[in-house]
């Protein structure tokens, strides 16, 4: 079932459970299964892979232990709507609840975590049951689907019929069925946006999901509006186009000025969160939002919306673009919002070059990422770790061309991602180049699987910013509490050192003018390479800016915004 609905990968470790699974597995050679160092990491790089191919790849686990280490990997993919199938052991249905050996409610646990969760207690329907699971993994908002299956089944014996063992093809990768918007709002939403004086658009990861990059161009080039991205959103738009305003939420360039000067703000495939919006405090209650999500449920969920529409981000771009009155009608307004973006970003470059070309030691994480941009491909592809790297890289990294060119793991934002996430990617991506970006504990957590990624032939470039301290705690730390530090802080190690004792490249870089040599040596290397990059120890340096939870601990209100007139929808 797994090699009709086109698997190509699966990543895991066994136990005793699955073992008919993975003798399987050695009996063919469509799906490739992955040996990995931790379950968690397994689902991380089911994850990574899943969103370069936008369809649904396997992480696997046995009883137990093995299966409750996948609830991270399952957050993850169940907050940035990414289609899994999470396979796992479970105990024979003949001795469950005797206490039998590594039993918990794995089912129970990892329920939350995922957009379904079927028990399989009955080997004539695995096929019917891996089918839906599939299907619900891809339709509408995708996610991760639990499959879990008890050990009588996965050692049980049955004749299947060639009727029983078939794929819907539609539920092999994402967006084979999508659905339109009410052609009623399209219009209403199209009449207010060529009336808007300043309207802004803020685009999410849906724009991904959804592949909706050459729409959301011709969308940009007919009304002029500028673009504005979330950090899961980050390459929907490429950074070197003429509208993209970069960044927004609790970091940016010059983005979050533009959309409180907004009087229409049109949001696409974004649920709104508090990073997006730097704690619900940047549309303004003046505004007029008009928001395009699949899932109908995320529709005003946050903010009053003055036209909610139920759609996929492709098709309502391309409808909303036809309902548009032609360009030349639009071209005044077009060229006077080009005229603010233009001024926006002249002022924000003068500031920001310092940082780039910063000759300091320990080295600026600017510097860094400008050396990034500079060497790696337009094609190349950025994994950013949570916390500390996406932050940085998601406000300074500049892509080159629209499309999957920067992942970060913004569904739940757990450190570790990073390196296993880019092994996922590489597989996905063989012909590409792919950079891990991850903070040194991140790194630390998922150590073991640089071995995996040499194994798996995936020549990732990892690059280690090591400050050893836990740099966005530290930083804080420092905010609120005037640098009194706890429990933040490590004893120096050189991870460069590390990768050789598991036989990949590594290399420790000290000095801003290392950088380059040492990045292109790893980038030859052939095999996973890791550059420890020494960074700053300062906590008051360590943050691209302030973070909101620092000016006002206590949540604010959600703000009712929609403008004056607004309706809901």
């Amino acid at each position: 079932m797994l090699q009709l609905h086109g698997v190509e990968y699966a990543f895991g470790m066994g136990g005793f459970q699955p073992l008919p699974y993975y003798d399987a597995l050695a009996r063919q050679d469509k799906v490739r299964h992955i040996l990995i160092r931790d379950e968690k990491h397994g689902a991380f790089s089911a994850d990574g892979y899943a969103r370069i191919k936008n369809r649904p790849a396997v992480a696997d686990a046995t009883l137990g232990p093995g299966a409750t280490n996948l609830v991270s990997g399952a957050a993850e993919s169940f907050g940035a709507s990414v289609p899994l199938i999470l396979i796992t052991g479970e105990v024979n249905s003949l001795i469950a609840g005797r206490a039998a050996t590594q039993e918990s409610d794995q089912f129970g646990m990892l329920k939350p975590t995922t957009k379904m969760s079927i028990r399989v207690d009955r080997i004539e329907r695995v096929p019917e049951l891996v089918r839906r699971a599939f299907n619900v993994a891809t339709a509408g908002r995708p996610g991760p689907v639990l499959i879990d299956m008890t050990e009588d089944v996965f050692h049980g014996h049955h004749e299947f019929a060639d009727d029983d063992l078939f794929a819907d093809p539609a539920s092999c990768v994402l967006g084979a069925r999508r659905m339109g918007g009410d052609p009623a709002l399209i219009e209403r939403a199209a009449e207010v946006i060529s009336k808007a004086t300043k309207p802004v658009m803020i685009v999410g990861g849906g724009i991904h999901l959804s592949q909706a990059y050459d729409e959301l161009e011709s969308f940009v080039a007919q009304s002029g509006i500028p673009v504005a991205y979330t950090i899961s959103g980050k390459g929907a738009i490429a950074d070197t186009d003429p509208l993209a305003i970069g960044l927004c939420g609790r970091f940016s360039r010059f983005a979050n000025d533009l959309i409180k000067e907004a009087d229409v703000v049109l949001v696409v495939g974004s649920k709104l969160g508090e990073i997006a919006t730097a704690r619900w405090t940047l549309i303004q209650p003046h505004t007029t939002v008009i928001q395009v999500d699949v899932d109908p449920t995320e529709l005003g969920k946050v903010y009053r919306t003055s036209i909610g529409i139920a759609s996929d981000a492709r098709l309502a771009l391309a409808d909303m673009r036809r309902a548009l009155p032609p360009r030349s009608q639009m071209a005044a307004r077009a060229g006077e919002q080009q005229r603010r973006v233009d001024q926006a970003r002249r002022t924000w470059s003068v500031t920001a070059e310092v940082s780039y070309t910063s000759a300091e030691t320990p080295v600026h994480m600017a510097r860094l990422l400008r050396e990034l941009s500079t060497v790696l491909p337009a094609d190349a592809i950025i994994v950013a770790d949570g916390g500390f790297a996406a932050h940085w890289s998601a406000l300074l990294y500049d892509t080159k061309q629209a499309g999957r060119t920067y992942v970060a793991n913004r569904g739940h934002a757990a450190i570790g991602y990073g390196l296993p996430g880019s092994i996922g990617v590489k597989l996905a991506a063989p012909s590409r180049t792919v950079v891990a970006l991850c903070g040194d504990n991140g790194f630390a957590m998922s150590l073991a699987e640089i071995e995996t990624a040499k194994r798996a032939g995936t020549a990732v470039v990892v690059c280690v910013v090591n400050n050893s301290t836990l740099g966005y705690v530290k930083a804080l730390q420092h905010s609120l509490y005037q640098d009194r530090f706890i429990s933040v802080d490590f004893l120096p190690v050189d991870y460069g050192a590390a990768a050789r004792a598991f036989g990949c490249y590594g290399e420790k870089v000290e000095s801003p003018e290392q950088l380059g040599p040492a990045l292109a040596r790893a980038l030859e290397a052939g095999i996973p390479a890791v550059l420890d990059v020494t960074i700053t120890r300062d906590p008051a340096k360590m943050l691209p800016g302030i973070d909101a939870r620092s000016a006002a601990p206590k949540p604010a209100p959600a703000p009712v915004g929609g403008g004056p007139k607004a309706a809901s929808d």
